[in-house]
């Protein structure tokens, strides 16, 4: 009987060869290389019209609505076509709580982009290059 002989630079080989086309694979989807000035952009809802749950992108909280960043933020989201104004999270259930949790504001005053999909909101997260706070989903409370 013969034993096979192993070539170790092949199996190497083949295992890079394969690491690679992994790679190529995980990273040839999303918005990769999408000029977004130009891509089609999610239409946002308004939070007090949603039907059911919709999901919210919060870009920034402050302990009061006076907060002047939050004024240039919804300056800067207009920039980009969405007409957003300071809301209290507490009108989407469950939005308070989680982000009371995470920012260790009792009652933050936030601006949010709000989408009927999570789809529609995770295409904004990832084109929008200012900061995202936190991602929300409810229904509307107030």
């Amino acid at each position: 009987m013969r034993t096979p002989r192993h070539r170790p630079g092949r199996l190497a080989a083949t295992a890079l060869t394969v690491a690679a086309l992994l790679t190529v694979a995980a990273c040839g989807g999303g918005d990769e290389g999408v000029d977004p000035s130009t891509a089609d952009w999610p239409t946002a809802i308004t939070p007090a019209d949603a039907e059911g749950e919709f999901f919210v992108v919060w870009t920034a909280l402050a302990e009061n609505g006076d907060d002047p960043a939050l004024a240039t933020e919804v300056e800067r989201l207009a920039d980009q076509g969405y007409e957003v104004e300071p809301w209290a999270p507490g009108c989407q259930s469950g939005a308070q709580e989680d982000l009371s949790a995470l920012t260790g504001l009792a009652e933050p005053v936030g601006v949010g982009v709000a989408f009927a999909s999570a789809e529609d909101a995770g295409v904004f997260d990832t084109r929008d290059e200012g900061a995202t706070v936190s991602v929300t989903t409810g229904t509307w409370t107030c």
